[in-house]
Order: structure tokens, then sequence, then C-alpha cells
């Protein structure tokens, strides 16, 4: 489950929910490149119209390495430090004050019942954002909507919310809360007890 690895060429964010959930998975897997800023860049009016708002809008320099490089500061300083930052791993989003807590356990453990025994990417922790997502797209790839909806409810729709509120509190670009926002929606829309 290597999110980045995972963008279908053919298909558009709002063609299928899998789609969409690898798409918003790379976002997050870590600091944007050319390849994912090229995906996005040919996809900026479904994903507009998917996302009700612009990830794209205030990156409107043309010189391709200035977006990424804007990109990964503000993905560095959300998300890796060395300060004010917070991880999007459901273990620290949820304060279990460590990496792989209590809550890493659970996610693993629904994993291994759902068939896969461990993280073929071992520089992921196993409730990273990215890894969740690609979880839940290969479940509804697989026909497994009620547990990919379970999954939804025990697990992301129970910490999105929080990291939601830390990237809203410190964003200086308006692209990492547009992609949680839609994100949020999105699984409040197709996983409605879920959101309950």
């Amino acid at each position: 489950m290597a999110a980045e690895d995972n963008l279908p060429s053919n298909q558009t964010p709002g063609a299928a929910l899998p789609t969409a959930l690898r798409l918003l998975a790379s976002v997050f897997a870590r600091e944007p490149d050319q390849p994912l800023l090229d995906q996005l860049i040919a996809r900026r009016d479904e994903l507009t119209d998917a996302l009700g708002s612009d990830p794209l809008n205030d990156l409107a320099s043309d010189n391709a390495d200035d977006t990424i490089e804007a990109l990964a500061v503000e993905y560095c300083r959300l998300f890796i430090g060395p300060k004010g930052h917070l991880a999007p791993v459901e273990s620290i989003v949820l304060g279990e004050g460590q990496l792989w807590g209590p809550s890493t356990e659970t996610v693993v453990g629904f994993y291994a019942q759902c068939g896969i025994a461990s993280c073929p990417d071992e520089r992921t922790f196993p409730d990273h954002i990215s890894m969740e997502l690609d979880f839940i797209a290969m479940l509804e790839e697989t026909d497994r909507h009620a547990k990919a909806q379970q999954f939804a409810h025990l697990h992301l729709l129970r910490w999105l919310p929080g990291l939601m509120r830390h990237v809203q509190a410190n964003a200086s670009l308006a692209f990492y809360p547009a992609w949680l926002q839609g994100l949020l929606a999105m699984l409040a829309d197709e996983y409605p007890q879920a959101a309950e």
C-alpha cells in the first residue's frame, strides 16, 4: 500500500471513490514532487469541482520549482517539524504520546483481519493518513464497502477532524486545508453512518 505509487492516470478523482482516495493519499504521503504536481495541475478543474475549492489557487507561480518548494516547506512545517507540527498519524493526532500507539495496533489488527499481514512500506506508519486512505481504497476496489465504512468509522473520521483543526490554525497556504476539507466531506458523504 504505497499511496504515491497508486495514481491511475486514466481516471479523474470524481470517477470513482478509490481513485479519489488514492489521489488524496498521495497528497499526504510526503512532500509534493513534480509528478504529483503534474497530476494535480492536469486534474485541476475536476479537483476544484470535487473539493469545492481550488487547492492550487494560491500557488500562482509559473515556476513549478517554486510551487514544489512552497508546498514542501508547508508540508514540513505542518506535518514534520521541527516544532509546531502534527504528524498525520492517528496515534499522534489522538494524543497517545507516541508513534505506534494503541490505535496503531488496532489499525494493524484491522488490516490483518482484511488479509494484509503488514505494511510493505516500512518508512510509513500503518496509521499514517496515506496508508489509511490507501487501505480504504483497496477495500472499495475489492467490493468490501461495509468494511471500508467500518474502518472509516473506527479510525479516519475519529481523528481527521483534529488534524483539520491543526492545519486550519497553522497553514499559510490553502492547499492542505482544501484537501482535508474535501476529504472529510467525501468520507461523510460516502460513509454517512460513520460520520454520525
